[in-house]
């Protein structure tokens, strides 16, 4: 099976936050890599699905203090 695609939205989402949460969302297994948009406040991700899930990067978001929306 190849990568699959999730788009997570991230309330108040602002550039001085992107290494942190890109940093966060890369040690989630299986995520191959993480693009940000501030203007939609939205973190898309390129992932295995057969090593995680998306409910692995909405925990792995809200741990790291940020609100899913």
């Amino acid at each position: 099976m190849g990568t699959k695609t999730a788009v997570i939205s991230i309330a108040d989402l602002k550039s001085e936050n992107l290494p942190v949460l890109r940093e966060t969302l890369l040690a989630v297994p299986g995520v191959e890599s993480v693009d940000f948009s501030v203007e939609r406040s939205v973190a898309v991700l390129e992932f295995d699905p057969s090593q995680s899930h998306i409910d692995d990067f909405l925990r792995a978001v809200l741990k790291a203090g940020f609100r899913v929306l």
